[in-house]
């Protein structure tokens, strides 16, 4: 039997990750301190930081412990932003906040395989690190000023000229690149499981199949009803990203843009191709408008991603596609083909950054890491953790704000998908000049 498009079980992270035991769903009446909606990166790093606190926190997830964005992305572990600078980041938030946000994210990746050490989380991580190539010659300078501005920042990347890249990459077809040598790849979805299996050693409570149905205000704070069970909580922490946790207010889900993204795995391929492709096994996503991205897995897969301006039938055109771009830049690969195919939705904002909510009082919600989700979510963790135990914004690395909402949400989804053919065009374009 054919699996719905949507089914975890089309990735090739469901099939390799180390497995969980079920959580059993929330029954009866519960209280507790916080209760976090939603058992991805965010929400279980934050349990994790909160019981280690010696807070009382319960975790309700509508499904299991990563089974959204956090369980089906690529795996690649990235400090940095996507398409925003250092210096516009300053001018969106100020100089004292900027510096806490660059300053998470430099580390982030360190925090990230840091947490792999400390808890032993089994999910084939590898700190190799990570290369942002240009794909044209008339980027290059850009990306080696981006190198300058993340450096004073605090990272650690450094620059790559057209050959040190080209023997990075395995490919003749870029232009330089920045480096960072923090970064690298994982299972994503083993390395949520790890993060769900740490925070409920350290206290937390964990509680899978267990949708938020409704809620209540109450003097206490809020009570959270569930299909078997009710959990009575002093705050509320949502992380539910884009999916609906079965809540009334829209707002909060309307304050970013959904961005359907596929990732495909190889079957694995011959040691000699692995030598002649990335042979320093580290990760890689270009400059490209719909960027190319890969890493390779344990097993000797490479694992890619892309997007589709039609999602009909994305699934049956995207892999040749793709293996005909990844043939393209990588010639060594010889004839690609897809042993997995599978999808989850980004969030997306304007100008690039994570919104960090004030839905209700008492109820903080926290959505769209940019396809910056493993480090960006691990690393505001402990953050939030801080800030729900001692309610002190002016040491957040984002404003607390009201949501947001886009206004005309359902065509504004439809934007990313109308702009893909322009971006594809300007990046043929940026390549031949």
């Amino acid at each position: 039997m054919a699996l719905p498009p949507d089914s975890l079980a089309r990735a090739l992270w469901f099939h390799t990750a180390a497995p969980l035991p079920a959580s059993p769903s929330l029954a009866g009446s519960a209280s507790c301190d916080v209760a976090i909606i939603g058992a991805g990166i965010l929400g279980l790093s934050t349990a994790l930081a909160l019981a280690q606190a010696g807070v009382a926190v319960t975790v309700l997830e509508a499904h299991a412990a990563g089974a959204g964005a956090s369980g089906r992305n690529g795996g690649l572990v990235v400090p940095s932003l996507p398409r925003i600078s250092p210096e516009q980041v300053r001018d969106k938030l100020g100089a004292e906040q900027a510096a806490r946000l660059l300053g998470l994210l430099s580390t982030g990746a360190d925090a990230v395989f840091g947490l792999i050490r400390q808890h032993g989380i089994a999910c084939d991580a590898v700190q190799s690190g990570w290369l942002n190539p240009a794909h044209a010659a008339s980027l290059a300078p850009r990306v080696a000023a981006r190198v300058q501005h993340w450096q004073a920042a605090g990272a650690r990347c450094i620059w790559l000229d057209a050959a040190e890249s080209r023997a990075r990459m395995g490919s003749e077809r870029y232009h330089g690149a920045l480096f960072d040598p923090s970064g690298g790849h994982l299972n994503p979805l083993g390395y949520t499981r790890g993060l769900a299996r740490a925070a409920v050693a350290a206290g937390a409570e964990l509680h899978e199949a267990s949708p938020v149905t409704g809620q209540q205000r109450t003097s206490q704070g809020w009570t959270l009803h569930t299909k078997s069970g009710r959990l009575t909580a002093k705050l509320v922490l949502q992380c539910t990203n884009l999916s609906p946790p079965g809540l009334s207010d829209l707002a909060v889900r309307h304050s970013a843009v959904p961005l359907t993204v596929y990732q495909l795995a190889t079957p694995p391929l011959p040691e000699a191709v692995r030598r002649a492709v990335l042979p320093g096994n580290e990760a890689f996503s270009d400059t490209r408008n719909n960027l190319l991205a890969c890493r390779w897995t344990a097993d000797g897969r490479l694992v890619t991603g892309g997007m589709a301006a039609l999602q009909t039938g994305a699934m049956r055109r995207l892999p040749g596609k793709l293996a005909r771009r990844l043939q393209a830049v990588f010639p060594a690969l010889g004839r690609v083909s897809f042993e997995y195919v599978w999808r989850g939705d980004a969030a997306l904002t304007g100008d690039f950054l994570p919104r960090l909510m004030q839905a209700a009082p008492g109820w903080l919600a926290v959505t769209a890491c940019n396809g910056r989700g493993i480090v960006m979510n691990s690393v505001l963790g402990p953050v939030l953790a801080a800030y729900l135990q001692n309610g002190d914004a002016a040491a957040l690395p984002l404003p607390v704000a009201p949501p947001h909402p886009i206004r005309f949400p359902s065509l504004a989804r439809l934007v990313p998908q109308i702009l893909l053919p322009l971006g594809d065009l300007q990046d043929r374009r940026a390549e031949k000049a």
